[in-house]
């Protein structure tokens, strides 16, 4: 009989093996069910479309089998070479309905992020954030004895195209965990039990009477944090923690209405601290514009690994506030966004500050013998960009630039800076703080 049918009712593409036969998920259950007394399995649900985060739909289809060990019930990609696949495992007498719940809920979860995003320099992805995750596949080459591929965000990387995607992180230390295929939900398993709480019940945490203010969610957050990090990475979200402390305490008051900003006045004559005793976490988001956009940039001298912190703090502490209901989705969502965009955007900000610097101690033009039309000392808005020269905003251009200034500069960055015309071209003279 040919292999690739099931060896009881003919059905294509059998996929459990028992007792040497080549067997389709419902004649394999037929056949358990009267060896062991377990109630047959029922039949898969309907596919279902499950939206990613650029909007793009992938169709999923169930499989409920019984394996050795439990009921297993999966989600895989249709149509996909290699997709997205979930997969949770239940105990033998497991409500299936609930692994169901369960499995689409992870896929909802997980095809909601996204870990790549377009290199804006050049074809391909890079890593959106500092987190990735996937599973391996078989690549082209395996009958040659070739490497594995990798599959992130529904899409087939080669290691080679996961190397370039890493790129922007030269430096960073990472740490690679692997998981089993399939989430192991059994109660006697280490993991989650399939408990439902009730409406509105907290479970696994204890928060005062009332809703907490800033300042308490701080502390539970790196509290958590700290069972979980290595201790220097644990001192940098401690660092960025206590910056947003002090740009909320310090600038948070600018966003309030005018009731609150009453209440803050009155608190703020005997409590420096008013703003994050006063007022709930939903105020952070708020704030994280000025923190991410200014006091990060004007108000802190950071290096480009406390920015790269900022970023992933943020972002972890929006996601953090979110499965705790204490920020609504929206707010998460901007949070994240937020997060993302200084990860992306400030150490590459900090650097092209630090070369048009170095740049500038290097020039040979003399400020006093330069006419008022060939000077210039504003905040200038980069307009394009293009290698070895900055266009700016009003005319100005081209600056002639280092090629590694040029690399990370981008369209739309605000630059504190002072220029100088020499012949057709400016060069820098001055620079102050990159605002991108």
């Amino acid at each position: 009989m040919d292999s690739d049918l099931c060896e009881d009712c003919g059905a294509p593409g059998p996929r459990v093996s028992l007792g040497g036969m080549s067997l389709c998920d419902r004649c394999s259950d037929r056949r358990v069910a009267a060896l062991t007394g377990y109630p047959e399995l029922p039949e898969a649900p309907q596919p279902i479309e499950v939206a990613d985060a650029d909007g793009r739909f992938h169709q999923l289809q169930y499989r409920i089998w019984r394996a050795p060990t439990g009921i297993e019930v999966e989600l895989e990609e249709a149509g996909v070479a290699e997709g997205y696949h979930f997969a949770v495992l239940g105990a033998h007498d497991a409500d299936v309905g609930e692994l169901v719940a369960l499995v689409r809920h992870r896929a909802e979860q997980e095809i909601a992020r996204r870990y790549l995003e377009p290199n804006p320099h050049r074809a391909g992805w890079i890593i959106h954030g500092d987190e990735a995750a996937g599973r391996l596949v078989w690549g082209e080459e395996r009958e040659l004895g070739g490497p594995y591929d990798v599959v992130v965000d529904g899409r087939t990387l080669t290691w080679e195209e996961l190397g370039r995607a890493l790129e922007p992180y030269e430096g960073w230390h990472f740490r690679l965990v692997l998981e089993d295929r399939c989430e192991d939900v059994r109660p006697d398993a280490e993991v989650i039990e399939l408990v439902r709480p009730e409406d509105g019940q907290d479970l696994g945490r204890s928060e005062p009477e009332g809703r907490p203010n800033i300042d308490m969610v701080l502390v539970e957050f790196l509290a958590e944090q700290e069972q979980r990090l290595a201790p220097r990475t644990y001192r940098n979200y401690a660092d960025v923690v206590s910056l947003l402390r002090d740009c909320m305490n310090s600038y948070g008051y600018q966003n309030l209405a005018d009731a609150e900003r009453s209440r803050f006045d009155d608190a703020y004559d005997s409590d420096d601290e008013a703003f994050v005793h006063l007022f709930g976490p939903e105020k952070i988001t708020d704030n994280l514009g000025e923190f991410l956009g200014y006091f990060m940039i004007r108000k802190v001298m950071a290096g480009e690994e406390l920015l790269r912190a900022a970023g992933t703090v943020t972002k972890k502490l929006a996601k953090w506030l979110g499965e705790r209901d204490y920020l609504d989705p929206y707010g998460v969502d901007i949070a994240v966004d937020r997060g993302s965009a200084a990860l992306r955007d400030l150490p590459r900000a900090e650097k092209l500050s630090r070369l048009l610097h170095e740049q500038a101690c290097r020039t040979s033009i003399n400020v006093h013998e330069l006419s008022d039309d060939d000077y210039i000392e504003d905040y200038l808005m980069i307009e394009r960009v293009e290698p070895g020269a900055i266009f700016f905003d009003g005319g100005v251009g081209p600056v002639t630039v280092t090629t590694a200034a040029s690399d990370v500069a981008e369209a739309g960055w605000s630059v504190s800076i002072v220029l100088g015309r020499a012949g057709k071209s400016w060069q820098v003279i001055g620079v102050g703080n990159v605002y991108p």
